[in-house]
């Protein structure tokens, strides 16, 4: 039998990038043969109590255009400023503009992330610097797939999904307290928008009680000789309410949990692109 693990908690840092739209009204402006990049953030709580802020500067976003076979694949500017954000300031779907950029029209197969800084503020104000990764020091680069293909006054959309729990570990027994410090090692996924839908619900108890805080997990069924993969995590808010965006059309379960409450998990979920996917979770109060 298939083994199913705790979901790991996360945080999504996305890149949403917003290439002109083909209605007047939206390509007003638009340098002819081109489309336009509109870069955004977003954003999931991170779950632990003990973290007030988790900080991330980027100085610049880019993008690569496939040439042909005679002409070296080449990257393109997308912002070049350092912008400093605090991740927990975006949560369920919110997103903050990055860029807003004309593109020539071709293929781009290829995001260059390029993070300067990161700390992490406890709520007892500690702050942690943590070490930027010295491969990274090019950028970190996400590949799109399939790529992306920019058509003259089109609109194409991609996610950039930054996953914090795996991106900044925490050093020490942080379940009772103890918080030496993080690792920082970025994982990124890449989404195209226009392939993915969304998912959105509640969690209550079997009061109709709204839960806050509580960890809803996107899980993908893989071959029997593998782990389940978890694609990302969100949290409830103060009214017990969740969004998870960018998740590409497919199936997937989902697992809720809360500390006093039986875990639930719910099969067969489907998700269309473009549509919004209702889930509402009911949990049990241990006993």
């Amino acid at each position: 039998m298939k083994k199913i693990g705790l979901a790991l908690t996360t945080i999504v840092l996305g890149i949403l990038l917003m290439v002109a739209c083909s209605d007047e009204s939206e390509t007003t402006g638009i340098t002819a043969g081109k489309g336009k990049v509109n870069v955004y953030l977003t954003d999931a709580p991170f779950p632990i109590g003990l973290v007030s802020q988790t900080i991330v500067t980027i100085d610049k976003v880019e993008i690569r255009k496939q040439e042909n076979d005679t002409t070296e694949a080449s990257f393109i500017t997308l912002m070049e400023d350092d912008f400093e954000i605090d991740l927990l300031s975006l949560s369920n779907g919110i997103t903050e503009q990055l860029a807003s950029v004309e593109l020539e029209v071709g293929t781009y197969d290829m995001m260059r992330l390029h993070v300067v800084d990161a700390e992490v503020i406890l709520t007892d104000e500690t702050v942690f610097d943590l070490k930027i990764p010295s491969g990274t020091s090019s950028g970190l680069k996400i590949k799109i797939e399939p790529a992306l293909t920019i058509n003259s006054g089109e609109t194409s959309d991609v996610l950039l999904d930054f996953d914090v729990s795996k991106s900044f570990v925490a050093k020490g027994n942080w379940k009772d307290g103890m918080i030496n410090g993080f690792n920082f090692k970025p994982v990124v996924r890449c989404v195209l928008l226009d392939r993915a839908g969304r998912i959105e619900g509640t969690v209550s108890d079997t009061s109709n009680v709204l839960l806050p805080n509580t960890a809803v997990n996107l899980w993908t069924e893989v071959s029997d000789m593998e782990e389940d993969s978890l694609i990302t995590t969100a949290f409830t808010n103060e009214m017990g309410g969740y969004k998870l965006i960018g998740i590409p059309e497919g199936t997937y379960y989902m697992i809720a949990e809360q500390d006093n409450f039986l875990t639930d998990t719910i099969w067969n979920v489907d998700v269309l692109k473009g549509q919004s996917t209702q889930i509402d979770f009911v949990l049990t109060p241990e006993q």
